[in-house]
């Protein structure tokens, strides 16, 4: 006669216990060793004493009960170990490789912040050639800021101005971010540093249009007037450049008498959706087809050629560039009294931070007109 094959009960690490209760029934628990130590969960099923065969069959059902159980627990288990398994194997790709899958992934779709990888990773495989993602931890994290803000890495031979290294050592951040949401690593170290250990972003400085200046840009007619009013838009709208390249009739919506304009920003992919004022309105084209470009913009390249030219005509003695418009509203909402949260929001902010440099030159702007009252009387 063969040897009788085991059940998946029976094999399992999950064991189904009886303990004794004084009533006469029999408690059915699963006693489960881990690392040396028994864990005990008690299921509420019991087993009464068989003195007849409706008890007998109502015990073999409940045992059923509890061996369903067990081998729902074993599955359970198996699947967390393959699942910790294949992470364990992702985990040894290498960091570089990750960021030039992250990169690809970003051109697909078009987002300019595949660059800003790029010169993350050339730094990275210069601090620590040939790291794998399951390398990482605080240390390195905490290793790399110190390197980043010592190393002379700049052609000159001097250290990154804190902006660029903040801007490297938080797209390592970022990598890591995605690393863990993809299923690559278990947890972000990133997530177990201090802000003290962290490079923090220097003092936030804006330029921005004055209301003098943007009305001689508005006075003065530009032979390509689909970028003047594009840029005038933004001003009174605060898109980013990228988000108005791309908007089209379909995102520009009428709600109760008031016109929205709804995008996807480029930047954090955060859908953002804006009461558009009146003067932003005054600046948009005739409308067309749904799906077609509000403002047609050319290539980021001949746009900058185009934005100084326009500028050189209208007397303005200064670097006009399409981010410039975005401050200008920013400084408009805060100058007109909007709060900070209100304005975050308006900015497509996550939250209030970046929005208090335009408070701050708000706050400059009235401690300038004060001191010349000085200097006047």
């Amino acid at each position: 006669m063969g040897r009788r094959k085991q059940s998946k009960v029976e094999k399992s690490p999950f064991k189904l216990r009886r303990r004794k209760l004084a009533d006469g029934r029999e408690s059915l628990f699963i006693d489960h060793t881990v690392d040396g130590r028994h864990e005990y969960e008690f299921l509420k099923l019991y087993l009464i004493p068989e003195t007849s065969v409706k008890a007998k069959r109502e015990n073999a059902k409940t045992l059923r009960q509890a061996e369903e159980i067990i081998i729902a627990r074993t599955e359970n288990m198996v699947d967390d170990k393959a699942q910790e398994e294949a992470a364990k194997d992702k985990s040894q790709m290498l960091l570089s490789d990750f960021i030039s899958m992250l990169m690809e992934e970003y051109k697909q779709r078009g987002q300019p912040a595949y660059l800003r990888l790029r010169a993350a990773r050339i730094k990275l495989e210069k601090f620590r050639p040939g790291a794998r993602l399951c390398d990482i931890d605080k240390k390195f994290c905490v290793d790399y800021a110190e390197w980043l803000q010592s190393e002379p890495l700049t052609p000159q031979g001097k250290p990154l101005a804190q902006a660029t290294a903040f801007s490297s050592f938080w797209n390592l951040g970022i990598t890591l971010s995605s690393a863990r949401q993809k299923g690559y690593i278990k947890s972000n170290p990133w997530e177990l540093l201090g802000s003290h250990e962290k490079i923090q972003q220097p003092e936030g400085k804006r330029e921005f249009l004055t209301f003098e200046e943007i009305r001689k840009l508005e006075q003065t007619p530009y032979i390509k007037e689909n970028i003047r009013k594009a840029f005038l838009f933004a001003c009174y709208c605060g898109l980013r450049v990228g988000d108005v390249t791309d908007l089209r009739w379909s995102d520009i919506s009428v709600n109760g008498g008031r016109h929205f304009v709804s995008v996807v920003m480029q930047k954090n992919s955060k859908p953002i959706s804006l009461p558009l004022p009146a003067k932003a309105l005054s600046w948009l084209p005739e409308r067309g087809e749904p799906e077609s470009s509000v403002f047609s913009l050319p290539s980021r390249t001949n746009l900058r050629k185009h934005l100084q030219k326009w500028a050189e005509q209208a007397g303005l003695e200064r670097h006009l560039h399409f981010h410039l418009s975005r401050h200008t509203y920013g400084t408009m909402l805060i100058t007109a009294g909007v709060d900070l949260y209100t304005a975050s929001k308006m900015m497509g902010h996550a939250d209030v931070r970046p929005t208090q440099v335009y408070a701050k030159i708000v706050d400059r702007k009235k401690e300038e007109a004060v001191s010349l009252i000085d200097k006047v009387f």
